[in-house]
């Protein structure tokens, strides 16, 4: 229902509806069709505007001036972690090079470091990626390729572009990592290696958990893509495209040397010491992207204590970073003035963490504040584990609520519906669901769940407040 901003009890009142007439917005690119509406209530005038975004709800270049320097200001006082995340993750952290080429250089290494430094790599922009980028974007760099290229953000354009070679059913995200590929061979200048890894298993967080797998069909999904450009014709090799997609195991540095030397010395001709240092670099890259991030995260945090205001926390997995991914829903909550904080942005300093998990500690419910043992004994998916987990930091939390996106038939968020369900419920803390997205986006069913969202976080900013008023 349309809320008439600054009429009372409209049913009470006799309107009528004077003129309605469609539009289009020119406000940006995409020309939207957008309805205007003007009412005249008790002789006084008021014209509503109907449109599938808040720019094209204003009239005039100054209003949306106006409506784009108030926006700005209150993202900056409360952000969107989803957007600071893509920006520090894709960025370049310019490594010092580790490959040596002072002293006798045979001939072979010499053609090979002359293959190295001609390399343009292109990752799909996809899947765990979303966690890593700053991993491989340095471990490359730090050997000296000539650039390393990202796949553009999922998006309609691109997803039909390039998804006409088969499908991958089990999910959305998978599935369009055939058009993130092709987006690199078609469609990215220069590219002539693609590098796509079979990552198996993560970097370990959850305190003493039976396993740190990465989910098998997000594992497998490069070597279904290669599949779908090799099975009638090589569409790597037409292109002389060299296709990479090895087995990597993150949980473990010293495994994962071995695994980038067996791909990286027969191509590049790195030596083992080269190969480390680069893989040092690419860690040290990982941690000041984290850091940086859990820093900015935790001023915001703090913020909302200190004003009794209340943020949002995205329950999902990596690739809801994707824009094309999470459908732009985080974007529509942040809009309304309310923080959006990822899993990975959530901070992790000692203090706040022995804070908020203090009383599970002295109840001996968990021994650590990364322990989720209590609540889901058999943690072998990492992704799981941390959903679990940030549901927990969430609900103990009393400035934070949770919105948890999935997937279309993602197997492992199936059986924590119902537990993330409870262990937010336990708090009364609001929480609400996106399940099941896919590639579709309905935009109008978006629009109205915001709506419905920012009412309920208004309601219960009034309850944290009151219950600071009590607590002083």
């Amino acid at each position: 229902m349309t809320n008439f901003i600054g009429f009372e009890n409209l049913d009470k009142i006799d309107y009528e509806t004077i003129r309605g007439e469609e539009t289009r917005c020119h406000f940006c690119k995409n020309l939207c069709i957008r309805t205007f509406i003007d009412l005249k209530v008790n002789e006084e005038k008021k014209r509503f505007i109907i449109a599938t975004c808040d720019k094209g709800e204003v009239e005039s270049k100054e209003e949306l001036k106006k409506l784009l320097k108030e926006r700005s200001s209150l993202q900056e006082k409360y952000p969107n972690f989803v957007e600071i995340s893509n920006k520090l993750l894709f960025k370049s952290y310019k490594p010092k090079k580790v490959v040596k080429e002072n002293g006798i250089i045979n001939f072979f290494r010499k053609k090979k470091l002359e293959f190295l430094k001609n390399a343009v790599i292109g990752i799909p922009r996809v899947l765990n990626v979303y966690s890593y980028a700053p991993f491989f974007r340095t471990y490359f760099e730090a050997l000296g390729v000539k650039k390393v290229v990202f796949s553009d953000f999922t998006s309609e354009e691109l997803y039909r572009r390039g998804s006409k070679r088969g499908s991958i059913d089990p999910c959305f995200p998978s599935k369009v990592a055939i058009a993130h590929v092709h987006n690199l061979l078609f469609e990215k200048k220069g590219v002539n290696i693609i590098f796509f890894p079979c990552i198996r298993t993560l970097q370990g967080e959850i305190y003493k958990a039976e396993g740190h797998w990465a989910c098998p069909t997000v594992s497998a999904t490069p070597e279904v893509v290669k599949a779908s450009f090799t099975k009638e014709r090589d569409e790597f090799r037409e292109r002389g495209v060299i296709y990479l997609d090895p087995v990597l195991d993150l949980e473990d540095t010293e495994l994962l040397e071995r695994q980038l030397y067996k791909v990286f010395n027969p191509l590049f001709g790195i030596t083992k010491e080269e190969n480390r240092e680069a893989v040092r670099e690419g860690l040290r890259a990982l941690e000041e992207y984290r850091r940086t991030l859990r820093e900015r995260a935790r001023e915001v945090l703090e913020r909302l204590e200190r004003e009794g205001k209340v943020g949002v926390v995205l329950l999902g997995r990596p690739y809801h970073n994707d824009p094309g991914i999470n459908h732009e829903i985080l974007d529509e909550i942040n809009k309304r003035g309310y923080p959006i904080f990822t899993i990975e942005s959530l901070p992790r300093d000692e203090d706040i963490l022995y804070r908020i998990f203090e009383r599970d500690i002295l109840e001996g419910r968990i021994e650590h504040p990364m322990d989720i043992r209590d609540v889901w004994k058999k943690c072998y998916s990492e992704n799981s584990s941390m959903k679990v987990w940030a549901a927990k930091y969430t609900a103990r939390h009393p400035n934070l609520a949770g919105v948890d996106l999935s997937s279309f038939r993602c197997g492992h968020d199936a059986p924590i519906y119902s537990l993330i369900e409870e262990i937010l419920e336990e708090t009364n803390t609001p929480y609400f669901t996106f399940h099941e997205l896919d590639e579709n986006k309905p935009s109008g069913s978006i629009k109205i769940r915001v709506e419905t969202i920012d009412y309920f976080l208004k309601r219960y900013e009034e309850e944290v407040l009151k219950r600071r008023e009590v607590a002083v």
